[in-house]
């Protein structure tokens, strides 16, 4: 079993139990609607059940949804570079593992 609180799966079945910024940038990369589209860091467990989602939609923009129940967080945040995704994804998956 695996060490690290939370992980990582692309809709075409990759899967990886550590994030860092240039993994979650590579992923982000290799989105392809419709067939590759989203990818999903989430806690392990039953404790503290958060997640990030990052979309890529039909029109090639990203969507990238925060949510985190235990802090009453919920927010859904549209566009924005691969680079800027990939670190504010860390960010807050850091943030979330912290607390």
């Amino acid at each position: 079993m695996s060490t690290n609180p939370y992980i990582i799966e692309s809709e075409n079945g990759e899967s990886y139990d550590g994030i860092s910024e240039d993994l979650v940038f590579e992923l982000i990369g290799e989105l392809r609607y419709p067939d590759n589209s989203f990818l999903t860091v989430e806690s392990r467990g039953s404790e503290n059940q958060w997640y990030v989602v990052v979309t890529l939609d039909s029109d090639g923009r990203h969507e990238v949804e925060y949510r985190n129940p235990e802090r009453r967080e919920h927010r859904v945040v549209a566009g924005g570079t691969v680079s800027r995704i990939a670190t504010d994804v860390t960010v807050w998956v850091s943030s979330a593992v912290r607390n």
